[in-house]
């Protein structure tokens, strides 16, 4: 009782702390690298067995994090750690004594295979780019995704419960972002501009809709972690992340994170289709009755999140996307349609084709990351693609929809439906790609069926002392808290 009495006392005072240099970092950046490294002590401190590998996967996603800051100051300090952190990960996964080695099934090799051949087309393609630089360092980084990927559910993942001790720490930072995000809103007077005027908020984040594409990710991981733990303190890192989202006003993030929730709920069955639609009903029956329609729909951010919905900008509900997606498809065709322009050269493409009428339409930006990699590695990446997104429809069809793997599968399908209109699926840079493609990976190498022992002349672990006891499966067992995640 004295020890989480203690955490307890640790966890209140690293945030009330977190609070106060937020505040006072809002003229001086780097103050908010102490304020996050504070909430993070924090929230590590719920993991009673935190090894020095997560303490370090926490480190990793709060510098990729920065790295999608929109304070310069942090953007350069996390600019080359990211990726040093990342590769640190690789190495120490690879060295960690005793390791079991899991046994894929030819869809995980599927998955891993297509992987590689992406990342290694990315990087070739620097020898045909239009900035070859820019194209080698970003394929690099995207090798190193790749590695990552591979690595963790070659060695450390084989064992599930670890899975999700790992992706538990990756809630916990993305969560804190959040909060986080929240903090500088209240300070800067974004999010007070947010909620009374037209503004859409982004918070620590570069953009509303970099904002809304972690939020949308964290929500449904957040989702999983309490499925299972069973502890309902793990849903109050969804609470800045919902009201993120909501603040951002994205439409992609919030009809991805719906519809990721609706395919789950569909995937249990017509019978949780008709509870929750008649839940849906007496609550609005409920609000109604009290007279709090009014209120929930006056407020001016909702009626702005509504004109999102339905008022056309310059007679377009997509913004100019649908325009954006023309002149990619015109630019790539007409120009490079079997290697592209290069991979990650799509800034510098554009700056190049305002002043190079050869270059056809300017154009901002994609959003889209399957045009993007038309338009980035042409027809040469169409098959890497495919495959993939068969391993990815894989995982949303077959996977099971109970406890954690609800929001797994609740999370794929909202990262992979989000690319329709954002261009992250392949961004190195940025926390996207990392947390999709290793949830997709992990569920992958765990769907029923698919044994993750060791593979053949591997020496097994020791055997017990005690007699060997045949437990139930993991959805099936008695919901107590895991040692791992305690």
């Amino acid at each position: 009782m004295g020890n989480r009495v203690g955490q307890l006392c640790l966890i209140v005072g690293a945030f009330a702390v977190a609070v106060a240099t937020t505040v006072a970092s809002v003229n001086v950046p780097l103050v908010a690298v102490g304020a996050v490294a504070l909430l993070l002590l924090a929230l590590f401190a719920l993991a009673q067995q935190m090894d020095g590998w997560r303490w370090l996967l926490g480190l990793t996603v709060a510098l990729l994090v920065c790295a999608s800051s929109k304070l310069p100051a942090l953007v350069e300090a996390s600019f080359y750690p990211r990726y040093a952190a990342v590769a640190a990960l690789i190495v120490w996964a690879l060295g960690r004594p005793g390791r079991t080695v899991a046994r894929f099934d030819p869809w995980t090799r599927l998955l891993i295979g297509a992987l590689w051949a992406m990342a290694g087309l990315a990087t070739l393609s620097f020898t045909w780019s239009v900035v070859p630089l820019e194209t080698l360092q970003r394929g690099v980084a995207l090798l190193l995704l790749a590695a990552l990927v591979h690595v963790l559910i070659r060695f450390r993942w084989s064992d599930r419960t670890v899975m999700l001790a790992d992706l538990r720490v990756v809630y916990l930072v993305l969560s804190g972002s959040a909060l986080i995000s929240l903090g500088f809103g209240l300070t800067d007077g974004t999010l007070l501009a947010a909620l009374s005027q037209t503004d859409r908020f982004e918070g620590l984040y570069n953009n509303p809709n970099m904002l809304s594409i972690v939020c949308a990710l964290t929500i449904p991981l957040g989702w999983a972690v309490y499925q299972q733990s069973r502890r309902r303190r793990e849903l109050l890192g969804m609470v800045p992340a919902v009201a993120c989202l909501l603040l951002s006003q994205s439409r992609t993030g919030l009809i991805a994170v719906l519809v990721g929730a609706l395919w789950v709920v569909l995937r249990h069955g017509l019978g949780r289709v008709v509870r929750l639609a008649a839940g849906l009903a007496a609550g609005l029956l409920v609000a109604y009755l009290f007279n709090l329609l009014p209120i929930i729909f006056a407020g001016p951010w909702m009626r702005q999140l509504v004109l999102r919905f339905t008022d056309p900008t310059d007679g377009d509900l997509s913004n100019g996307r649908t325009e954006m997606w023309q002149a990619t498809v015109d630019l790539w065709w007409q120009n490079r349609p079997a290697l592209g322009f290069g991979y990650a050269s799509r800034n510098h493409l554009f700056a190049l084709a305002s002043l190079d009428e050869s270059f056809g339409a300017g154009v901002s930006v994609v959003h889209n990351s399957y045009l993007q990699l038309l338009l980035e590695l042409g027809l040469a990446a169409v098959a890497p693609l495919a495959l993939l997104l068969l391993a990815v429809g894989r995982v949303a069809l077959r996977a099971p929809v109970r406890r954690a793997d609800s929001g797994l599968v609740w999370l794929v399908v909202t990262g992979l439906l989000i690319q329709v209109t954002e261009s992250a699926i392949f961004g190195t840079g940025q926390t996207y790609p990392y947390v999709f493609w290793l949830v997709t990976a992990g569920v992958l190498l765990h769907l029923p069926g698919i044994p993750a022992d060791a593979d053949d002349g591997v020496e097994p672990s020791p055997a017990p002392a005690h007699p060997h006891q045949v437990h139930p499966p993991v959805d099936a067992a008695p919901r107590r808290p895991v040692p791992v995640l305690r």
